[in-house]
Order: C-alpha cells, then structure tokens, then sequence
C-alpha cells in the first residue's frame, strides 16, 4: 500500500509541475491572464491531452518513440546547422525540414550533466518541431482550435488566439513520445537561468 500512495503522490506532484509549466509559457497571454484559474487549468489540461494522444497514436503508427525515425518516416529531413540567435531549433513548412541549432545544442549538453538525459536532448529537440509538423499535416493547429472574446460591442464580437497553447500542446508531446519525467520545458529554463 506504501508503495502505491508513493506512486499515486509522484503522478500529483508530476502533473501539478507540468500544468505550472504550461502556465509559465502562456504566462504573458493578456487572453489567458483574463481566464479564471479554473478554466486555465481546464484549457491547459485539454491542450496537454491533444499532444499526449498525438504521441500515443504517431509512436503505435511509426512502430518507434524515436522522433528522428518518425520524422524521417514522414518524409521529413532533420538536420543540424549553425544558426544565429538563440533558437533551439525550427520546422520549415515548406522545405519539410526540422533544423537543429548546433549551438543550442552544445550548449544544452554543456549543461545537462545527467548522461541519461544527455542521450535525450537531441530527440526532445526534434520532438517538439515533429509536432509542429503534425499540426501542419494532420491535427491543425492547436491554437486555432480555441477562441477567446477579447471585446464586444452589440453583436458584434472580436475573438482572439492564444498561440502559445501549440507550444503546450508539442511540450506534452515531447514528454509523452520521449517518456519524460518532467516536461522538456524545463531545459528552457534551466538555460534561461545560468545565462
């Protein structure tokens, strides 16, 4: 019994981390700040959702949780290059591409001292830009898919996005493809912090 409510506690305090996440990366949204926290929390977990059962059903249709061999099988080219900025890496549409950041990389290695989340970084990487891809080619785009009222005047009613929802929903991806503790958000943060 000790055991399960020990596992029953670390999926708590797991879950309540990557919605703390979710809202640090919609944290600037004036959209999102005007929701109330329960429908915050409600929007956050939908989002997450969408990327998890896109990772369940991309992994189970590609026989792989290597987002490279995904990739690839989509017909996808992942490939590193020395960008300048401070992008970790981009998913071009048009070339269908997934363009690594060798600087962003190095650095993230440089700092990461775990070798077992080390072999990770490239995957969780390119994992987050094959979302991108998979809003592009079959889920559309995450974001589009919740509207917010932003001001109203008669019947007249002007709508906005919250763009940084995608960018939840390729996190939640990333986690579940990759089969990660804690969201890959946090390398963010870690890099934000010692720079």
């Amino acid at each position: 019994m000790i055991k399960s409510k020990s596992k029953k506690t670390a999926a708590a305090i797991t879950e309540r981390n990557r919605i703390t996440l979710a809202y640090l990366e919609l944290a600037g949204d004036k959209s999102f700040q005007k929701l109330s926290e329960t429908e915050k929390v409600k929007l956050i977990k939908e989002v997450q959702a969408i990327g998890d059962e896109a990772a369940g059903w991309a992994a189970k249709e590609y026989g792989t949780d290597d987002p490279r061999k995904i990739a690839v099988k989509m017909g996808l080219r992942v490939f590193g290059e020395d960008k300048q900025g401070g992008g970790a890496s981009e998913y071009r549409r048009e070339k269908k591409e997934i363009v690594v950041s060798r600087r962003f990389h190095e650095k993230l290695l440089r700092e990461v001292q775990s070798k077992e989340l080390s072999e990770h970084l490239l995957k969780l990487v390119v994992a987050q830009q094959l979302f991108h891809h998979l809003e592009a080619e079959r889920i559309g785009e995450v974001y589009k898919r919740f509207k917010f009222k932003a001001w109203q005047l008669g019947p007249y009613v002007m709508e906005k996005t919250i763009k940084g929802l995608s960018d939840v929903a390729a996190q939640a991806f990333t986690q579940t493809l990759l089969g990660l503790e804690v969201s890959p958000q946090v390398f963010d943060y870690l890099l934000m912090a010692r720079h």
